[in-house]
């Protein structure tokens, strides 16, 4: 445990009792219950003993006796504090009473709101009772942490710096699942707070326990999609402020955490370079030897039925566009063909198919396609090649094929259909091609996926062709192994109105997910913005600093508490799950490993080598007498 400057405390039968500086901490006794202000069963006043010290979100205990004898215990938490001069009737009055011309009593109020009463008897405390500083067995009562049968997975710690927990059961799925996190962009921290549950997950001896048995937390994986600069795609690496952070480490220790440090099981992904040939990774703040070159080749863009994640925007699926793009990604399966001779995902699209041949999607995409040579069809070895392809069929003078391809659609809508996938030609271009190979969750527990170098499209098109890749693989496998997920700026993916494959495939995780072992930990700046299934579904919600404007869609928030929101600083959060009747304002500490290029400590011999390969590369077209 941690005192509030970080330094560790020590406990006697689950009492703290002094810090290792050997300094005994305050009584517990803080005062005593109201007698003049009406108590209730949901909220109390205490009136502050000359001696006590408190805060804000300090945990208060409050033993009664009931007539009938039975010993109750109030826990509760502190909402507001308030100072005032009893016996001063005016404003004036108050430079009266400090000038000793007229006497009144300082008077400090702390106002509790209750979390449990232990046995749970709906009665309010009683006037004049003690009230306590909940610590040691109390504070785990008062927080349910006794209730936390399946584990308890540290989330935070308080304003005290004690750490708090959040159930196992509504992480995992087992009761259930998914993280919401709202918050102001930059301010809030989400993505900070985000990784932070998963490195509780992943890179901690507890949080690897909490996940099972050996085989299945060794099966557990981690998606998370980059959509800022290239931030997260040196989480593998040490934080080189974390060193001189005062505090730090004391607050992770307090968490169970005795050496932080970066993630261990990491790959990563960008796309691939533009206008380069080959498989080279856009990236410019890591060697391109670290980072793996993603996308799909055109079997797997046909048979995964990725053509859908292409028309994500509400206008797209307003109008017979969409239509036609469900017509036609079930006739490209069924004239699908693989290139005779080739390995790298080239595919032939047939002019005719047999008659008997099926139209269930399902059925098609699950067949391993025949080979034939390149002249038996319109072959198609990336992207612009499937537009030309596309443009070809529209602009046929063949009722039969068009009506075969389309639908029974005007020329028009052909046309508005043809022009979005020209739009999407040089967006979703890289992403498409022989050679290419998808993000692959066998190789390491957590992977990172660069989308912030892509147009809003091709963004669209990723999240939903990964996220679709994790939903039919989890499909019939049950809830283990685990699948984390991890997505910012959720609105962009899942608006509050419309419809789009990508917002009803993440409408269908939160509300299906849980069971079938996929697990979001979404953020996004406003939760009004976002698919209502999707914060409703969160059993954890997590917000951080909020616009005032927004305040009112955090209802399971106090007004208090709202407003309180709107001032937080960086690296202060609120979370509300469900075992907890009140939410728990906690900080998160400093980050052990780098969440951003300026903080990553430099792997040094991975430079010296890069900077002798350049070396080697002048020497050869130069000649030796160059210098860096």
């Amino acid at each position: 445990m941690s005192d509030r400057d970080g330094r560790i405390t020590e406990h006697r039968d689950g009492q703290l009792t002094a810090n290792l500086d050997g300094n005994p901490l305050p009584d517990p006794r803080i005062g005593l219950v109201d007698g003049s202000h009406g108590s209730n069963s949901r909220d109390f006043q205490v009136v502050l003993d000359a001696g006590a010290n408190m805060q804000l979100d300090e945990l208060v205990a409050v033993r009664n006796e009931l007539p009938d004898g039975t010993q109750v215990t109030h826990y509760g938490i502190v909402t507001e504090l308030r100072s005032r001069f009893e016996g001063a009737d005016l404003p004036s009055d108050t430079a009266r009473v400090v000038d000793r011309v007229m006497p009144a009593e300082h008077v400090r109020l702390a106002e509790v709101r209750v979390l449990r009463v232990v046995p749970e008897l709906f009665v309010a405390p009683n006037a004049g009772s003690v009230a306590m500083r909940a610590v040691g067995a109390d504070r785990a009562i008062a927080l349910f942490e006794d209730e936390m049968k399946r584990g308890r997975l540290p989330v935070g710690l308080d304003m005290g710096g004690e750490p708090v927990h959040a159930d196992m059961r509504f992480v995992d799925g087992r009761s259930g699942g998914h993280f919401s996190i709202s918050g102001i962009s930059g301010v809030a921290t989400k993505t900070s707070y985000a990784l932070y549950i998963l490195y509780q997950l992943l890179e901690t001896e507890g949080g690897m326990a909490l996940l099972g048995g050996r085989a299945e937390r060794e099966a557990v994986r981690a998606l998370v999609f980059n959509t800022k600069g290239e931030d997260l795609l040196h989480l593998d690496r040490p934080n080189s402020e974390f060193p001189g952070r005062p505090g730090a480490r004391g607050q992770w220790q307090a968490l169970g955490v005795g050496d932080p440090g970066p993630f261990r099981s990491v790959r990563l992904y960008a796309p691939r370079r533009p206008g380069v040939s080959g498989t080279v990774p856009g990236v410019k703040s890591r060697d391109t030897g670290d980072v793996h070159a993603y996308g799909w080749t055109p079997e797997r863009f046909i048979r995964d039925e990725l053509l859908q994640f292409c028309f994500t925007a509400e206008d797209d699926r307003s109008t017979q566009v969409g239509f036609i793009e469900q017509q036609f990604r079930i006739q490209l399966l069924r004239h699908l063909r693989r290139l005779e001779g080739g390995e790298t995902g080239a595919v032939v699209i047939l002019p005719t198919v047999p008659e008997d041949t099926s139209f269930d999607p399902d059925r098609l995409a699950a067949r391993e396609p025949e080979s034939v040579r390149a002249g038996a069809g319109h072959v198609i070895e990336d992207f612009g090649d499937f537009v030309d392809f596309t443009e070809k069929m529209a602009n046929r003078d063949d009722d039969e094929a068009l009506k075969a391809w389309f639908g029974r659609t005007q020329s028009g809508t052909r046309q508005a259909y043809l022009r979005r996938l020209l739009r999407l030609r040089k967006h979703i271009g890289p992403l498409i091609g022989c050679g290419l190979e998808p993000v692959s969750s066998e190789n390491a527990r957590l992977h990172v996926v660069d989308i912030s170098t892509l147009h809003d499209d091709a963004q669209r098109f990723v999240v939903g062709s990964l996220l679709d890749g994790v939903w039919r693989e989890k499909q019939g496998t049950g809830r283990v192994p685990l699948r984390f997920v991890v997505l910012d700026e959720l609105n962009k993916y899942a608006p509050a109105k419309g419809f789009s494959p990508l917002r009803e495939l993440l409408v269908d995780i939160a509300e299906r997910g849980r069971s079938l072992g996929v697990l979001l930990v979404g953020a996004q700046q406003a939760a009004s913005a976002v698919a209502p299934a999707l914060p409703r579904n969160a059993s954890i919600k997590v917000a951080g600093r909020l616009d005032a404007n927004e305040a009112d869609a955090y209802r399971f928030l106090s007004s208090a508490l709202r407003e309180r929101a709107s001032r937080f600083m960086p690296g202060t959060m609120v979370l509300s799950q469900p075992i907890v009747p009140e939410p728990i304002p906690l900080r998160f500490p400093f980050p052990p490993y780098a969440t951003n290029p300026d903080e990553a400590v430099a792997d040094e011999e991975g430079e010296r080598e890069r900077r002798e390969g350049i070396m080697a590369n002048l020497t050869a077209m130069s000649g030796p007498n160059v210098e860096l």
